[in-house]
């Protein structure tokens, strides 16, 4: 996909849902001449990953290495560092309060994906920015919208049946380490770390999408605007397309799958 018909794809996205931040990208660094070259600014101080991608969403470009990363868990999460045993063994999560016993923290413990790469570094910025492909989408929204996404996808792809949540390590691992070692959408229902470091709503979920499956999910949600819309959403997003200058979809406003659905 290149930079225009990227930025065109954020548009039409956001001219269908009212997204209120930024939809960002992230695109793992691996070699350090890769992470010197990215057109972003580095980070000076520790920050915590998902706090590095709220800053994306209000517009700012980052990059960080893993002396920047002032959270352990996305440091294992995303390959910045091999995961010490203290996390393998799921001793960590144990000691932190979030399972009974050792043998439920192990049993999460392998469940949660980390990335199986090692990474100089990551640059997080808005998707717009991006005059490269990168690796994945994330965007922090309401139930709503995650819904239609959801939809747009399954009109692509069919149902998801593998989503991994566990209201934890909620973007560095469920909506990035995830999508990138699954190759394929999830959905985060967020967890109390990223809570209180952002501060999202108690409405937000969070979704991380492969960057190569981005540009067909958004042509899946304009594909299902008139099976799935009500006419008030319609009217919106009818004249949304229409300032954007997006012709290639039609709007029915007298259509949506459950009119035809209601016994009569």
């Amino acid at each position: 996909m290149g930079t225009e018909t990227l930025q065109t794809t954020v548009i039409k996205l956001n001219s269908v849902l009212e997204i209120e931040r930024k939809i960002i990208g992230v695109k793992f660094l691996f070699e350090k001449e890769d992470f010197d070259n990215a057109d972003a600014k580095p980070l000076i101080n520790k920050s915590p990953y998902c706090v590095m991608v709220k800053s994306a969403m209000i517009g700012v470009s980052i990059k960080a290495n893993l002396e920047q990363f002032g959270c352990n868990g996305a440091i294992n999460a995303l390959g910045m560092a091999p995961p010490d045993e203290l996390s393998r063994s799921g001793r960590s999560s144990l000691k932190l309060g979030l399972y009974q016993d050792i043998v439920v923290a192990k049993s999460a413990r392998n469940d949660i994906t980390f990335c199986n790469h090692l990474a100089y570094g990551v640059m997080l910025k808005p998707l717009e920015k991006f005059t490269e492909a990168p690796d994945i989408v994330i965007i922090v929204t309401n139930s709503y919208n995650a819904m239609r996404i959801i939809q747009g996808y399954c009109y692509i792809y069919g149902t998801q049946k593998n989503f991994k949540i566990g209201g934890n390590q909620a973007i560095c691992s469920e909506c990035t380490a995830y999508p990138f070692e699954s190759n394929d959408i999830n959905v985060s229902v967020l967890c109390s770390g990223t809570r209180f470091w952002c501060a999202w709503s108690k409405n937000d979920f969070a979704i991380g999408i492969p960057y190569n499956k981005f540009a067909d999910i958004v042509e899946g949600v304009l594909h299902t605007v008139n099976a799935t819309e009500p006419l008030s959403e319609k009217l919106r997003i009818g004249k949304n397309l229409k300032d954007n200058n997006i012709t290639d979809i039609y709007v029915d406003y007298d259509k949506s799958y459950y009119y035809n659905y209601a016994k009569k």
